[in-house]
């Protein structure tokens, strides 16, 4: 698994790959965050999953603003990504 992430201005930037990475939350989007999660697990169990399948957070939850950050999960059954650089 690797975490990469961009600025809040960087959409036509390619994004950084994190070493680490920090969620600021409340215990409420916590629950929302695992209810995420769980709703991903349950959409792509039994698909094939590409180097593209992906879901946004911001797509899943409609009180999602440009003022909160947006998660994305990328899936795929070929999972090869690894750090760029040593």
């Amino acid at each position: 698994m690797l975490a990469y992430g961009c600025g809040w201005d960087g959409e036509d930037q390619l994004p950084l790959t994190l070493r680490e990475v920090s969620l600021d939350c409340s215990r409420e989007e916590l629950d929302r965050l695992i209810g995420f999660l769980q709703d991903v697990r349950a959409e792509a169990a039994g698909e094939e999953l590409d180097s593209l399948s992906h879901w946004h957070f911001r797509d899943w939850y409609p009180a999602w603003t440009e003022k909160h950050s947006d998660l994305l999960i990328w899936l795929s059954d070929q999972h090869v990504w690894t750090k760029e650089t040593d």
